[in-house]
């Protein structure tokens, strides 16, 4: 589309000029003839030479000889200076191309190197679309000035115009050129405001489109480290990679010791959105915090025993207090995470890793900072439950699960011995939907079963005696 554009507007100049330089000069009319007496005079002596006839006495014709040619010079004037047509002065002799003829031609030229001039400007400037417009815009100034663009010697449009009355004229169209000008540098100016909008809308576009493959990149990465399976024992925490040059340096005390800090503080509002503490003797990496929610608080940090995570501490409730504790291994994989699950300031849940997964966790769930909860896994699966319901700190009650993690038998201590004397039984399609099937009791506390209680959908059905004596 825009090379056609350019050949139509090269095409419309050629034609215009060509037109303006093969316009043909307008028709002289000649003199009439002198009319004709009806008595002419007397025949003179043939001696003396007839003005009218112009021939000598020997009938020789005198225009014949260019010595007694018509005298006027080249410039349309008689040898005395005297106009040939003393009706029109500025009118030229015959056979001479008057001035506005040569000027159209020389328009003519100048707009075609005024077109090739604006069509190699315009293509350097704004490619295909400018070749086109810088050579309309040039092409038209030359076949209307007759001047060529840039051409500052003397040139053919510095030539002198004819002598003419038309100076007002010449001012008119000197005006409407400078006025369409204008309008094309106005034009000229949109196109480039609107160019320079759309290459800002582009790169704008590419920013965006940049920042959020990045945060899906980051966002995948994290997924990899933060598993969704709760049984899984934590990685290494995920660390934004952040180019060292923007990191602000320091040395400040630290506890009782100098140390080397690096702190990045984004937003500039005095508060460091990530915080880098170096042992300043040995120049290793000893901590890293960070703000992960940006409210000016430092939020989480990683203690690094050489390049390795051996331990993270974070605030996951932003109060700022830390309420997760998280101890890694020489793999940085979690071995221990103790949580103070109702940020209470002291930590209320315990889980132990072994081998990449949970062994088992401990709860305090009357927060007396005694354990009274506790949960085995074996094979990432729940196996059993055992609880200190009376806080004795002795278990007395033991929940035991299938291998599709379902409450298949509760064992209890009524009691307080140490040694359970019931079991239940449950059965259902889900952990949700468990019914107890059947009851054992040991009522003389010796160890066997005394009576034995069946359930149908979890009502009493039946009750069987096996030792009538422990009734006693």
């Amino acid at each position: 589309m825009k090379r056609a554009s350019i050949r139509a507007a090269t095409a419309l100049l050629c034609a215009a000029s060509l037109a303006c330089a093969s316009t043909p000069p307008p028709p002289v009319t000649p003199d009439p003839e002198p009319p004709v007496a009806d008595n002419p005079a007397p025949k003179p002596d043939d001696s003396v030479v007839s003005a009218e006839s112009g021939k000598d006495p020997k009938g020789a014709d005198k225009t014949s000889d260019p010595s007694s040619a018509d005298p006027t010079t080249a410039d349309g004037q008689t040898p005395d200076g005297q106009p040939a047509d003393p009706n029109n002065p500025d009118a030229p002799a015959q056979g001479q191309q008057s001035p506005s003829q040569g000027g159209m031609g020389q328009r003519a030229e100048s707009a075609v190197e005024g077109l090739i001039i604006g069509t190699v400007l315009g293509g350097q400037v704004a490619g295909a679309y400018g070749a086109a417009v810088g050579a309309a815009v040039f092409g038209l100034y030359g076949l209307i000035t007759g001047d060529v663009p840039f051409d500052t010697g003397k040139g053919k449009g510095s030539q002198p115009g004819p002598k003419s009355g038309q100076g007002s004229a010449d001012q008119q169209l000197e005006t409407e050129i400078e006025e369409e000008l204008s309008r094309q540098e106005a034009l000229e100016k949109e196109i480039e405001d609107e160019l320079r909008r759309q290459e800002e809308l582009l790169d704008n576009l590419d920013k965006q489109e940049n920042a959020d493959k990045a945060i899906r990149t980051e966002q995948e990465r994290r997924l990899e480290i933060e598993q969704a399976d709760e049984l899984a024992a934590p990685k290494r925490p995920f660390e934004r990679d952040i180019p060292d040059s923007i990191f602000d340096r320091e040395r400040r005390r630290v506890g009782d010791t100098e140390k080397f800090v690096k702190t990045l503080d984004a937003d500039r509002d005095g508060r460091p959105e990530i915080e880098i503490v170096f042992d300043d003797a040995k120049g290793i990496r000893e901590s890293r915090s960070e703000d992960t929610n940006y409210d000016g608080l430092l939020d989480t940090q990683n203690v690094y025993k050489g390049d390795k995570v051996v331990s993270r501490t974070e605030d996951t409730n932003y109060d700022g207090q830390v309420d997760t504790r998280i101890t890694y291994d020489a793999n940085e994989v979690a071995t221990k995470k103790d949580v103070d699950t109702n940020y209470d300031g002291k930590d209320d849940a315990f889980f132990t890793y072994e081998d990449g997964t949970l062994a088992y966790e401990q709860r305090d769930l009357d927060n007396n900072g005694q354990i009274d909860r506790r949960v085995e896994y074996e094979r990432r699966s729940r196996v059993r439950d055992m609880e200190d319901t009376d806080g004795n700190a002795q278990w007395d009650v033991w929940t035991y699960y299938d291998a599709s993690a379902k409450p298949s038998r509760i064992e209890k201590d009524t009691n307080a011995d140490g040694t359970a004397d019931v079991w239940e039984y449950y059965e259902g399609p889900d952990a949700a939907q468990m019914l107890i099937v059947k009851r054992d009791e040991d009522l003389d506390k010796d160890g066997s079963v005394d009576i034995s209680s069946y359930y149908d959908k979890g009502k009493l059905s039946r009750k069987e005696v096996l030792n009538p004596n422990a009734l006693n």
